[in-house]
């Protein structure tokens, strides 16, 4: 079964390429999001030095907790548009991915997504997925993971394993700087176009 989203905010900052929105839930069905605008204030550096480099600093934003629908799946075209993805898989899995605007732009976005748990909970399984050399996943802490990702007109995705329905919390950043506009999750059965704060802490829906 197909939904039109049309209820949903067309934006001009943001992600402007097709959205197909899955959600893998009690309803079987897809949401198709169609977005025609684009961002012009953003400009992208692919001069990446792929050392050890300074952790950002502290968002000055307090997070605030949003629901995540648990098996819902965002896909995005590559290269044609800006995007940074959560989804989370019942069990405990949880996938971060990027695309950029490059096949417009020509240039490389260079996302640091930061993914941590509270004490309470584990992080764990690491991996990446479709990266390349000057991409990088690792624990820097004890449950807190971080995904560099230098995506041109393809696909880059950092998966993980947590506790069953631990609260995740996100911090994204695009060329260094702190980006929530780009954050895209489907919650509470609507498709979520930017995060209210960085970080972000999302919740599961279901663990």
């Amino acid at each position: 079964m197909t939904f039109s989203a049309d209820f949903v905010k067309l934006r001009s900052l943001g992600l402007w390429s097709s959205l197909l929105v899955a959600a893998s839930l009690a309803l079987s069905g897809c949401i198709v999001v169609d977005e025609d605008g684009r961002d012009h204030h953003h400009d992208h550096d692919d001069d990446w030095d792929d050392g050890d480099s300074t952790p950002p600093p502290p968002p000055t934003n307090d997070p605030m907790r949003v629901a995540i629908d648990t098996d819902a799946l965002l896909s995005s075209a590559p290269g044609e548009g800006v995007g940074i993805f959560v989804e989370y898989a019942a069990g405990g899995t949880w996938t971060l991915w990027t695309t950029c605007d490059t096949n417009q732009s020509q240039v490389a976005c260079s996302f640091d997504l930061y993914a941590s748990v509270d004490t309470s909970s584990e992080l764990f399984d690491i991996e990446g997925i479709d990266v390349e050399k000057t991409d990088a996943t690792r624990l820097v802490d004890e449950g807190v993971a971080h995904f560099h990702a230098e995506t041109g007109s393809d696909i880059d995705a950092m998966a993980f394993t947590t506790t069953e329905g631990a609260v995740v919390r996100l911090e994204a950043y695009l060329d260094g700087a702190q980006e929530p506009r780009y954050v895209y999750w489907f919650g509470d059965g609507i498709l979520h176009e930017g995060a209210p704060t960085n970080p972000l802490d999302f919740e599961p829906t279901v663990p």
